[in-house]
């Protein structure tokens, strides 16, 4: 037995509403929460999940931004031993069919915005789930709405002590991710896994209680769910929006002064040009934090904007992958300057080992991250892709990095074949095989070029079927990315060539054409 009252996702609520009952927990446009209201809405929302039929180990799937419901089916389901899916909004029908089809959820829930793609998605994913339309970001209750009639079926519900028992190595979320070999592939998060990361990063990033953190990432990615949970569980408040605009972020830090703000460099970049930014008072920020790639140093010029360098406020560098805790090493905000660029050095509870060819590297030396601590559990159905990334007790990242004398890592390269875009990782397969049905495509290989705004931005190097076809083929290959997959998968610079580099197997030679167009790896401080 754990000497912990948090044991499970859903204690992080259910805990704070005894210690912390009239404390301000959860703010969605002029809906305000404390901890207590919010701990008797989750119940609310397990009553109606469990009058459902929806019991221990089931999967609900979810695609929407941010809302309220939303936020609450998040622990709603890991009070009742159910698993959250989120479905990605950017993603056209075939891609949530594919998603649909491998989890087989026992409810679909969706955005009003999204409810053509929702009906279009199941029906094709032939998968017996009921569908209920939630109500947006930012409203009440709406009489009559799909989502409170969902709600007041649970009126002759069994109590709490009928539901099912969940253990902390129970699911309670499963992430989808694109892989190198272009399927998709669900991470499975444990409730300890979720746990135990929250306590070791709210340790690092020094959360208070009277920390306010604004949350604008989408709810499909590691970034929303695995970033929020480090205030909850401080018992800070958290002020939702259904997704980030720079206003929205300028709006929200004067409106609410919002003390943490997490960022990657396209988001503080766009804040920093907006025209409303000279004008926003950014004086209650205390920290601002980020996981990202920067060649073209726009966090450097954050840094002197919102004078990190003169104290005013702390910047925390991190690194992590959706597979792990979500947060494998941090650069704390006082050694940020003297090794900056580092993405600093294991977190509170991680071992990290440098490997290069099943052996530790020397300082200096690079070397694959290898993880021990906090991460998930496994593929959801890729039992061969979960033992590859799992062997021997280890996630094996793909990442490439080196240490210094001190211990602090900075990222060098890739194993895995994955491009960094505006915080969104592109697979390459996926967009190879894509561009591929192209009729006009006879070969192709995607990599990432470094990218100013972007981190890197996508190019596809192709050789055509007819050396004399059309001249606007580049563009049209973009279009036909954008029209098949989420947008972020869209080349920005299509090269058409005579002949792709290959080995003597006839494998394309990827380390050649980086040499050839660039790689963001050569550039970065």
């Amino acid at each position: 037995m754990s000497g912990s009252a948090i044991v499970r996702v859903d204690d992080i609520i259910r805990v704070h509403a005894r210690n912390l009952a009239s404390e301000p927990a959860l703010t969605c446009g002029e809906v305000r929460l404390t901890y207590r209201e919010l701990d008797e809405y989750v119940s609310q929302i397990s009553a109606a999940l469990h009058a459902a039929g929806v019991g221990h180990g089931d999967r609900i799937a979810v695609l929407g931004k941010n809302s309220l419901p939303y936020f609450g089916l998040y622990f709603a389901t890991a009070r009742i031993g159910a698993i959250m899916v989120p479905l990605n909004y950017w993603n056209r029908v075939a891609q949530h069919v594919d998603v649909l089809a491998d989890v087989t959820p026992h409810l679909f829930f969706h955005d009003p915005e999204y409810a053509e793609a929702a009906q279009a998605a199941i029906t094709d994913a032939a998968v017996d789930a009921a569908v209920v339309e939630l109500e947006p970001w930012g409203v009440g209750p709406v009489e009559g709405s799909e989502w409170q009639q969902f709600l007041s079926a649970a009126s002759s519900t069994p109590p709490e002590s009928a539901w099912p028992d969940v253990s902390p190595d129970d699911p309670h979320m499963i992430l989808f991710t694109s892989g190198t070999t272009g399927r998709s592939k669900g991470a499975i998060l444990t409730h300890e896994r979720t746990v135990s990361d929250a306590f070791s990063m709210a340790a690092v990033l020094g959360v208070r209680q009277s920390d306010v953190y604004g949350n604008w990432f989408t709810p499909f990615h590691v970034g929303n769910w695995d970033h929020q949970k480090f205030f909850l569980i401080m018992g800070a408040h958290v002020v939702l929006y259904p997704q980030f605009d720079p206003k929205v972020v300028l709006d929200a830090i004067q409106r609410h002064r919002v003390t943490v703000m997490l960022t990657v460099p396209i988001m503080i970049q766009q804040v920093m040009d907006h025209p409303d930014f000279g004008r926003t008072d950014t004086s209650s920020l205390r920290l601002i934090y980020f996981g990202a790639y920067d060649p073209s140093g726009i966090m450097d010029r954050a840094a002197d904007t919102f004078g990190a360098r003169r104290g005013e406020v702390e910047m925390l560098h991190t690194y992590g992958l959706t597979e792990g805790g979500c947060i494998v090493t941090a650069c704390p905000a006082d050694r940020m300057f003297e090794k900056w660029g580092s993405v600093g050095r294991p977190i509170p509870g991680v071992e990290v080992r440098l490997v290069d060819e099943g052996r530790d590297v020397a300082v200096g030396e690079p070397g694959e991250i290898l993880v021990r601590g906090p991460r998930m559990a496994g593929y959801w159905n890729r039992a061969a892709e979960s033992a590859q990334a799992l062997a021997d007790g280890w996630l094996h990242t793909g990442d490439v990095a080196v240490s210094d004398a001190q211990g602090f890592l900075r990222i060098v390269d890739r194993k895995k074949d994955m491009i960094r875009s505006g915080g969104q990782n592109v697979y390459s397969k996926e967009v190879e095989d894509c561009l591929a049905t192209h009729p006009q495509v006879r070969e192709v290989a995607v990599i990432g070029l470094p990218d100013p705004v972007y981190e890197e931005a996508v190019c596809a190097v192709v050789v055509r079927r007819d050396p004399g076809g059309a001249d606007d083929l580049a563009t049209q290959l973009a279009e036909y990315v954008r029209a098949r997959l989420a947008g972020y998968n869209t080349p920005r610079k299509v090269f058409l060539v005579d002949e792709l580099p290959k080995n003597s197997l006839g494998k394309i030679l990827k380390p050649e054409l980086r040499r050839s167009y660039g790689s963001m790896f050569d550039v970065q401080s």
